[in-house]
Order: structure tokens, then sequence, then C-alpha cells
């Protein structure tokens, strides 16, 4: 290569690193656009059939990253304006777009250090906080293990023809963060019946316990209770770490420490969706499902649970028909 080439002009400088950040912005463009595509079939189960919430999750930014995209943005078309060969521009900006694109698709520089970064955020709210210690003490192993597996294998060894599985974790959110469910007492006046124990083995000598229930498949059934009614087998759980820090008698009973107890159930829950959301896990998010409802005396618990669940099955049957129209 001649001297002549090697060696650029300030201009020629200029206009090659307007070019390269020109390069890198479509890449990252070309990036979203395909996680739009990945997702679509999503549309449904993840994001209740909302078109405006996909594009939201696929295309925002943090920390008013769309101002420096911007600013970015207008800088490039700036410096490559200045070029006399316009066509010379695109022709170059083209390996750079390539090139940043496939770096995001294939991960490249992505490490084991983001969930770290998760938990960081919000780090003023109580709530990040205390979703890793619900994540990483029972969630991460409960669904690494399987939910499905381990309820449909539990119903098969209880040889049991009256009852079907629902096949998701159901995470409880009581507006108060407070909910008594300490025996089986407690638990028939809300018309939940305990059955048995599924166990999810961990890094450690003792594996998780995690209860398992049935409540009536129909809301009739479950006024008459017979015998031979349908049933539906379910697994469902209140972070108690929750109720010790937010829960009644914990100062925040007012309206405006309610306001706070809401904004930190939020970032509870957000924290473990984007935990959720690693590659490591990626593929069990639609296996747990957050319920948040407001707990009054006269509530029956099982009736929340049982719409829930149809809520649940109707989004997946939709998800399931519109997968196979486009297949």
């Amino acid at each position: 290569m001649s001297p002549e080439v090697m060696i650029r002009g300030d201009d020629d400088i200029l206009i090659w690193t307007g070019t390269i950040i020109l390069g890198l912005l479509s890449g990252e463009l070309v990036y979203r656009i395909c996680q739009l595509i990945d997702e679509w079939p999503h549309l449904h189960r993840r994001y209740r059939k909302n078109k405006t919430k996909l594009v939201q999750a696929v295309f925002s930014t943090d920390n008013n990253q769309h101002i420096s995209v911007t600013a970015l943005l207008i800088l490039s078309v700036f410096l490559v304006s200045t070029s006399q060969n316009k066509e010379d521009v695109v022709k170059q900006v083209l390996p750079w777009t390539i090139v940043w694109a496939m770096t995001r698709m294939f991960e490249v520089f992505d490490h084991q250090l983001d969930n770290h970064e998760i938990l960081e955020e919000s780090n003023a709210l109580l709530g990040p906080g205390l979703a890793a210690n619900f994540w990483f003490a029972f969630i991460k192993h409960v669904v690494l293990k399987g939910i499905k597996r381990q309820v449909t294998n539990f119903l098969v060894s209880k040889e049991r023809t009256d009852m079907r599985c629902f096949n998701k974790l159901i995470i409880l959110f009581p507006d108060n963060c407070h909910l008594e469910l300490k025996n089986k007492a407690d638990l028939k006046r809300q018309n939940i019946f305990y059955m048995g124990d599924v166990f999810f083995k961990t890094d450690k000598p003792q594996p998780i316990e995690q209860a398992v229930y049935w409540i009536y498949e129909s809301a009739k059934d479950e006024e008459t209770q017979e015998k031979d009614a349908q049933k539906i087998l379910i697994l469902f759980d209140f972070p108690h770490i929750l109720q010790s820090a937010m829960g009644e008698d914990r100062g925040y009973d007012d309206q405006e420490m309610q306001m706070m107890r809401n904004k930190n159930i939020e970032s509870f829950q957000l924290t473990l969706e984007n935990l959720m959301e690693s590659v490591e896990h990626n593929n069990y998010q639609n296996d747990i499902i957050f319920h948040h409802f407001v707990n009054t005396p006269e509530i029956n618990l099982a009736a929340e649970l049982r719409e829930r669940i149809y809520e649940e099955e109707d989004i997946d049957s939709d998800s399931s028909d519109s997968e196979s129209d486009v297949e």
C-alpha cells in the first residue's frame, strides 16, 4: 500500500470517523429489528397482545441513551456530508454495519457480570435487593430444574385421574405484602388444599422443597366440594421476604408509604424479569407468572388463582394458534 493511501488528511480522518459511527449505529438498528422479528411470535404470551409494549421493549434504552444516539447520528451525518464522494461513504458504512450487527447477535461481548449490573440498577429501592435474595435462593434453581417436568412427574406418581396440571409457578404479590397461609386450616379457608412437596436439587446438600396444592376446576364444584370433581394441580409461592420487609406493622401502612411499597413490589418483579431474560434462563421466562391482587379479609384466593390460570391458558392457546399460522 502506498504512503499516499495510508496517510490520511485531517478531513479524511473526520469523514472516516463519521463513517464508523454511522456504521455502528446502523448495525445496532439492524440488531434491534432482528430482535423485534425474533420476539414477534411471543406477542401474545409475553406482551399480552400489546404491540406497543413489544416495540418499546425492543427499542427502549436506559440512562437517556436516545439523546446520545441522536447526537452521534447528527455528528456522523455532518462528518460524512463533507465527503466529495457520497457513494464511497455508503460502501464503507456497510461493512461496519454488518460487523456490529453480527457482534451483537452472537453476544461476543456478553459476560456474567451482566446480572450484577441489573441488580445495581435502581439501587435506591428496596425491591431489587430483596429480589436478588429471592432469585439466588429459590427461583434460579426452580426454573433450571424444570417446573413442568417436576409437576407432571408428581401428578403421575399420585395416579390421580381427576386432576390436571398447571405447569407454571405463580408468584403472589398481595398489595399489603401480607399473606397468612401457615397451615392446612389457613389453606382450606381459601379453598386451597395441600397435596405434597416436590424437590428441586441445588448445589447444596439439601434440596429446595416446594409445596404442591390443588384447587377445584370450577367455582361451582368449589361450592359443592364434590369428591370426584375435576381439580387443578398448582404451584404458587409468596415471597415472605417481602412480608418481613414491608408487611403489616412495618411502617408501610399509610397512603404515602403504600405508594413506596408499590414501587418496591414493582422493582422486585422487574428485577426478576430482567434476570430471567439472561441467556442462561431466557427459555424459562414463561414458566413463572406474577399475580398482583388486593388482599382483603373477604378474598377467595382459590378464585383469584383459578381466574389467573384461565387467563394464562387463553393467552397460551392464542399464542400457539398464532405460531401455527406463522408456520
